[in-house]
């Protein structure tokens, strides 16, 4: 047998985990649990490394991550494996064999997030882990009109966090695509970026909620339930 490299797309609900990266002993992270099923497949520790990391309830429909481990294992017996063992807030949406150069943080070219923001009166049992509940008035043409001026290369620091910013030497990003959308009371801000700082989607977000409800006394970060990893390209 030979070293081999495998790619996983994958699902998951963020309610319940605590971001991605594997922390402290107890922590229940995406990482930790996709990295213990591993282990029990292969018999051996495999370390998992993502696109890069989610926060504690952001949710991803298109995360991406590889492993490198020797096996014989046919990756459709991986993939149906990892499925039965997973918790079901976690799911394999795709496993594939990929050069043993493939690395599924530094080869990113783009990634491209959505928030959603349920703007109405009344709140979602449905919707409650998955979009910001956002009660006031928001006019979307208020909001498109803030967007422009972010898309495009610029120093994003000051939608960085607050917390990160003596660490990130290089603050520049180029936005490709920010779409707003709206369907029936959903608000969806889709937003694609050759990168992205920390807490910088959510910043973001809750400039263009204060642009659309003309109300000064907004969040400076929207919640994290309304944000979703949908793809990484490639």
């Amino acid at each position: 047998m030979a070293i081999r490299n495998f790619k996983l797309i994958l699902e998951y609900d963020g309610t319940n985990f605590s971001g991605w990266q594997t922390q402290f002993e107890g922590l229940r992270t995406v990482q930790n649990h996709l990295e213990e099923k591993l282990e029990r497949i292969f018999k051996q520790k495999i370390h998992c490394q993502a696109s890069g990391r989610t926060d504690s309830g952001v949710h991803a429909v298109g995360q991406v991550a590889h492993f490198k481990v020797d096996t014989g294992i046919e990756v459709a017996l991986i993939h149906k494996a990892l499925n039965s063992f997973l918790d079901r807030d976690l799911s394999i949406v795709n496993v594939s064999e990929v050069p043993l150069d493939f690395h599924a943080q530094r080869d990113v070219k783009t990634k491209t997030y959505q928030y959603t923001i349920l703007n109405r009166l009344y709140p979602s049992a449905l919707w409650r882990d998955r979009a910001y509940f956002y009660p006031y008035r928001l006019n979307i043409s208020a909001m498109r009109k803030a967007a422009r001026p972010i898309k495009g290369t610029h120093d994003f620091k000051p939608f960085q966090s607050a917390a990160q910013r003596s660490r990130i030497k290089n603050t520049v990003r180029t936005i490709k695509n920010l779409s707003i959308t709206k369907k029936g009371d959903l608000i969806h801000i889709s937003i694609t970026s050759d990168g992205f700082l920390y807490k910088m989607v959510r910043n973001i977000t809750a400039a263009l909620i204060t642009a659309g409800s003309g109300r000064s006394a907004q969040p400076r970060t929207a919640p994290s339930h309304g944000l979703c990893l949908m793809s990484v390209r490639y």
